[in-house]
This record gives structure tokens, sequence and C-alpha cells, in this order.
């Protein structure tokens, strides 16, 4: 534990916040972690309804590099992640296996939360951060709407998305790179529906279609099929550009305009209920080639990571988190030195 609060705070508790937490704290450093949702995971979202179980933010993720392999190789030992499918065209498998959470993708994030504090990690959740402020001897976080003290630091990792980080930064009043206020994401909404009749026949071996041949929804899933939950549930991801349209509309409006076109995928079947999540920040259109990015012009490191920098999707996120934990572990060996 540095005099100043602990050695690095990093706001955001999905995927990359954890992983360089994990990293960090694992290298010896005093991490906290905080978040504004109740739960560790953003888009590593799982909801129950009743006795189901559906994922209604990411659905499954593949492997590109070696070294997420490695990680996930670990995960699989553990029986928390396994391989779904290997296409959802039963006519072009292309041999990547797309890989599930079992019991949903929240317990992915649950499990890093976990062995982050079981490494001496400080996970802190329900709390937004409001402003990010170099104060010259530490990087000090203020909270929206709480009593909770500013937390200090010697070193801030910004995880969430860059709209937001911009927010922080500006209320600090510290600089925003450029490149930063380029990114834009796109919005999806997710309609989680529980019904008693199986629509698996529908949706291929695997249980799901992704880009199917209908204008409005870029994915489908049945979490039955997809073997994470006990009952029937469905997850429909609308397209973009619906998303966008859609999104200030109340959960009741998008449900009555989305409703006919969810009878027709199911070929006229009903539901016992039906639930509506929006994402704002689902994914980035035009992200940063680099895997993280450092605020100039501050005495102590300020670095902004997450999927919209060096690649999106559960993996870029991953690999994101791990660079710029590395890169604040060599600044603090210089420092040290």
């Amino acid at each position: 534990m540095s005099k100043d609060g602990v050695d690095v705070l990093v706001v955001g508790a999905g995927m990359t916040g954890l992983t360089a937490g994990l990293t960090l704290v694992e290298a010896g450093k005093s991490v906290r972690i905080v978040d504004k949702g109740r739960s560790v995971g953003g888009r590593l979202a799982t909801r129950r309804i009743g006795r189901a179980t559906l994922d209604h933010g990411a659905q499954f993720f593949t492997v590109r590099s070696s070294e997420f392999g490695d990680a996930v190789r670990m995960w699989e030992h553990d029986g928390v992640v396994s391989v779904w499918t290997h296409g959802f065209d039963a006519e072009n498998l292309d041999g990547h296996p797309r890989y599930r959470t079992n019991g949903g993708m929240s317990r992915l994030a649950k499990h890093l939360a976990a062995a982050f504090v079981g490494a001496g990690g400080d996970l802190v959740v329900n709390q937004r951060v409001h402003s990010i402020i170099d104060t010259g001897r530490s990087v000090t976080a203020t909270y929206d709407g709480t009593t909770r003290p500013p937390d200090e630091a010697q070193a801030v990792l910004l995880t969430a998305p860059t709209p937001q980080i911009v927010q922080m930064l500006e209320a600090g009043g510290m600089p925003v790179p450029d490149p930063v206020r380029l990114v834009t994401y796109h919005a999806v909404i997710a309609l989680l529906l529980i019904t008693e009749h199986d629509p698996a026949g529908r949706l291929g071996p695997a249980g799901a279609l992704q880009q199917p041949l209908d204008p409005m929804f870029t994915f489908i899933a049945e979490n039955r099929a997809k073997g994470i939950s006990d009952h029937i549930g469905l997850t429909f991801h609308t397209e973009p550009a619906l998303s966008a349209a859609l999104f200030d509309c109340s959960d009741q409006e998008i449900i009555d305009r989305l409703t006919p076109e969810l009878r027709r995928v199911l070929g006229g079947d009903t539901w016992n209920e039906i639930q509506v999540k929006k994402w704002r920040y689902a994914g980035p259109r035009n992200g940063h080639p680099d895997r993280f990015l450092a605020v100039k012009g501050v005495r102590l490191p300020v670095l902004l990571a997450g999927d919209a920098f060096g690649g999106a999707r559960v993996e870029g996120a991953f690999l994101s988190g791990r660079r710029a934990a590395e890169q604040l572990l060599r600044q603090s060996t210089q420092t040290s030195g």
C-alpha cells in the first residue's frame, strides 16, 4: 500500500479492468477496482428470469491470440468456460470454437473478480466516478451522489466507454487525448423472452443465429440450447440502426414495435414474459489502434484502455487490460529505480 491510498485505481470492472487489476495485484501492487454497477462484468452480463438464465450482453467469445488462448485454457480447466459451437451456420462451420461461460457470461467476470480479491485486491461496486483530478502528489477520484470519500492513487487506469472517460477527465480539469474524442459506439437493444415453446429447430444446431436473414436482429440465441439455462429463454439483439432509433423509447414502446417481428421469427408462438435491456455503448464503431492511451501533461500515470483500444470483442478487452497493466508496471519500475 502506498502512502497515498493505493498504487493503482482501476475504474471499471469489465473484462479490461478485471484483467488489468488481477495482473497488477499478482505483481505485488495494491489495487482498487471501482465500478458504477451493482456487480462486476460490464457486458459480460447474465440475467435470471424465473427458472431461465439468459446472456444479454456478450453472447460468446473466440480466440485468435496465443496469449488469450492460454487464459481460456486455464478457465476451461477451472470449469468456467467451454466450447459452445464451431459456427452458427450448419452449412458453413468455420472451425473456430465459440466459447460460452458455463452458467452465463457473468460467471467469468465473477471468477476473475474472486481471483482479484483472493490475491489481495479491493473491489468496490455501486460507485460512479465523477472526476479524476491530478493533485500533484496523487491522482484522485471523486464520486457522484455518495458519501464515499475520494480515492487517492499513484496511477489510474480508466476502462469505461470513452464518452464516460471524457466526462471524468473533463470534470477534473484533466487533458483529454484527442483520439479518444473520435471514438464512437453503436447501441444494442436486447430483448429477453421466456416461453414454453421450443424454437431451437428454427435456430440451427447451436440454438442460435448470427446475422440471421432478418433486417431487425443481429443475433438470436436460445439459452437452454446454449447450455446455460434450465428453461427456454431467448435473447434477441436488435441491429444498430434500429437500436439507435428506438433507444430513447420506453420498454413497452420497444416491445410493441418489435412484437410482430418477434412472432414472425418464432413462427407465431407467444411468450410468458419479455424484458428489455439497453446497451448504449455495445461496441466501438471506430476504435483506436493501440491497446491503451496515456494522458499527457500529468505527473502520475493515467492510462485509458478497453475494447475501444486495439481491437473490440472480449479478447480485445482482455489484451487491452494486459498491455495497460504491463505499462503501469514498467513505469512503476522506472520511478522506483
